[in-house]
């Protein structure tokens, strides 16, 4: 059975090349594995405060999330977290370097940034089953002529932790 899934947060993808990094500066990951289930089930929220800058958020919107950190989309992680004023300023570091990575974009805020290419809907799609990959097809957007210069690769992610690969198609 195929099921199709609607993301507000597509955009998540761009940033894949930071996430290891990322959950292992916040303690949450030890040799490229989650160091327990609750670190598991922060790394769905850290993710969803580099897209909104917000620590709480209902399950049914960290869908794509669930699927970055190795759970089923049906799986429950809870409504959000409480961040340290350290693991913000973390998170809004990685920000900031992937912008100042990718020139194509100019000066942007953080908010900008994630205004522009982080809040993006898509439609995640795939098998019921353990075998299949994941596709997620993100939203046209007028100014996607940019993604072509983003230095960072997303079309194909797949993390130690996860379950299945994710194929991403972003259209230009």
């Amino acid at each position: 059975m195929i099921t199709s899934i609607k993301v507000n947060n597509a955009g998540l993808i761009l940033l894949q090349s930071y996430v290891p990094t990322l959950f292992s500066h916040l303690h949450l990951t030890e040799d490229n594995r989650f160091i327990s289930a609750e670190a598991q089930q922060r790394a769905v929220h850290y993710l969803q405060f580099l897209v909104t800058g917000h620590s709480q958020t209902a399950d049914q919107y960290l869908t794509l999330n669930k699927i970055l950190c190795g759970f089923k989309p049906q799986d429950t992680v809870g409504t959000g977290i409480t961040l340290t004023a350290e693991e913000a300023l973390l998170c809004e570091g990685m920000l900031h370097a992937f912008m100042g990575h990718w020139s194509a974009i100019g000066a942007s805020s953080v908010e900008g940034m994630r205004g522009n290419w982080l809040v993006r809907d898509g439609a995640l799609d795939g098998s019921s089953g353990d075998s299949a990959d994941w596709h997620l097809k993100v939203e046209k957007r007028a100014y996607d002529v940019l993604i072509n210069q983003c230095p960072f690769s997303f079309s194909i992610i797949k993390f130690p932790w996860m379950n299945k690969v994710l194929r991403v198609t972003w259209p230009t």
